[in-house]
């Protein structure tokens, strides 16, 4: 099973490492999996929240973000983790939105962060989302304007560059979809089950013309896509700013706790 994963040795950083350990609050199973896109290649992508240690916030500091590359893991401080939410970064606050089964270990105060998601949203998702999904756009664009390859060198890549435009092409297509969620609904919803067989068709390169460019049916989809998002950002009910008191509540209750444990 993939909760089984962490307990392996490569993960062991997770209860050794300082800054982590007993600090984690929560450790999730994000990327494909999480999108519901996966394929027998897709990488594990974990990521998570770890709580300053007392002695940082006491004193204003704070390790931002632990990271191993081997394992592709991410774990956030939870200062960090914060200003990231209350940004509406698509990459994080997937964080709140995932499935039950696709959370490793959630604490208290981690379900205190996931019940209070609420906080967090607001229409600065508009920028943040459609500027990711734009994001991908472009690099797709860049990566279909580069044909400085030789010919032999072309026919060695161009099933990784098929695999690598249909991924991006997939990615900006579900990032606009759980930008619906946030401004048509208010909701977090990473996994994608409604348009799984549109993401995965994207994907598997169906979007794609024979000479390795996005076809036609995906810029009208790409169109339909931004004229919805549009629609939805002018629609929305979504509050213009989060509530920054709310949140600053909710850290000073973290942070006070942390400071008044008898633990280092």
């Amino acid at each position: 099973m993939l909760k089984d994963i962490i307990s392996k040795a490569d993960y062991s950083f997770l209860r050794t490492d300082e800054k982590l350990g007993k600090n984690v609050i929560l450790l999730g199973l994000c990327g494909s999996y999480s999108y519901g896109t996966n394929n027998e290649n897709s990488d594990i992508d974990i990521r998570g929240c770890a709580l300053n240690s007392k002695r940082e916030i006491l004193l204003g500091r704070d390790f931002e973000q632990f990271i191993d590359i081997s394992t592709d893991t991410v774990i956030f401080s939870f200062k960090k983790l914060v200003q990231l939410l209350t940004s509406c970064n698509p990459n994080v606050i997937e964080l709140l939105g995932l499935k039950k089964e696709h959370y490793f270990e959630v604490t208290d105060i981690g379900r205190e962060l996931l019940d209070n998601k609420e906080l967090f949203l607001s229409q600065r998702a508009v920028k943040s989302f459609m500027g990711y999904a734009e994001q991908q756009f472009h690099k797709l664009k860049n990566a279909c304007a580069d044909e400085r390859l030789s010919t032999a060198e072309a026919e060695n890549h161009i099933e990784a560059q098929r695999k690598k435009l249909s991924k991006l092409e997939m990615n900006f297509v579900r990032v606009y979809y759980m930008g619906f969620d946030l401004l048509e609904k208010g909701v977090v919803k990473t996994f994608r089950d409604e348009e799984h067989d549109l993401l995965m068709g994207l994907r598997n390169g169906k979007f794609l013309s024979a000479e390795n460019k996005p076809a036609p049916e995906f810029f009208g989809l790409a169109e339909d896509l931004r004229n919805r998002f549009q629609y939805a950002a002018a629609n929305t009910s979504l509050p213009h700013e989060p509530d920054i008191k709310r949140i600053e509540d909710f850290i000073i209750s973290v942070n006070r706790r942390v400071v008044s444990s008898t633990e280092d």
